[in-house]
């Protein structure tokens, strides 16, 4: 059986081919450069401050139930010695590792704040997360004696990459 369906004809001998045009004749079309993420404004500094408060409470309740467990029948230089020592495992868990793995804290989670990178807001790493809390624990003690010296005590600008945003700009 022939098929006539598929066979050419004579007077068409090829399909019909598109014609070659030359890579460098093509018309110029430019291409878009690629555009830098968009990182949403920081929150206001009444905001910041407050959920500063707020962490710091608990951070401060914590250690101190840490200590009050642990330390229940020590003398008094052990019981100190347990405050610090769960003051800053606290502080360290509760600022580092809720910020690298929530993005939040406690207090930030409360005021619908969000912690991101300032570059591309993206979730923060663990080496910006570990140096904002150590420049956390350094800045704060230090302002009060900055106001006693008659510096103009800036607000507290991150040094490390990392910024509090809203929440629902990051949507």
């Amino acid at each position: 059986m022939i098929d006539y369906q598929h066979q050419q004809h004579p007077h068409q001998p090829y399909a019909p081919q598109p014609q070659y045009a030359h890579p460098y004749q093509q018309p110029y079309q430019p291409q878009p450069y690629p555009q830098p993420p968009v990182v949403p404004e920081p929150v206001g500094d009444a905001r910041r401050m407050l959920s500063a408060v707020i962490d710091g409470a608990i951070t401060v309740f914590a250690g101190f139930g840490l200590a009050h467990q642990l330390a229940d029948d020590k003398t008094v230089g052990v019981f100190w010695g347990y405050v610090a020592a769960g003051f800053f495992g606290v502080s360290f868990v509760h600022h580092v590792l809720g910020a690298v793995i929530f993005r939040t804290t406690v207090g930030k989670f409360l005021l619908v704040t969000r912690v991101v990178r300032e570059a591309d807001a993206g979730r923060p790493r663990f080496w910006q997360s570990v140096r904002r809390w150590l420049l956390g624990l350094t800045w704060l003690p230090l302002q009060p004696l900055w106001s006693l010296f008659g510096a103009e005590g800036e607000l507290y600008e991150d040094a490390c990459g990392l910024r509090n945003v809203r929440s629902k700009d990051l949507r």
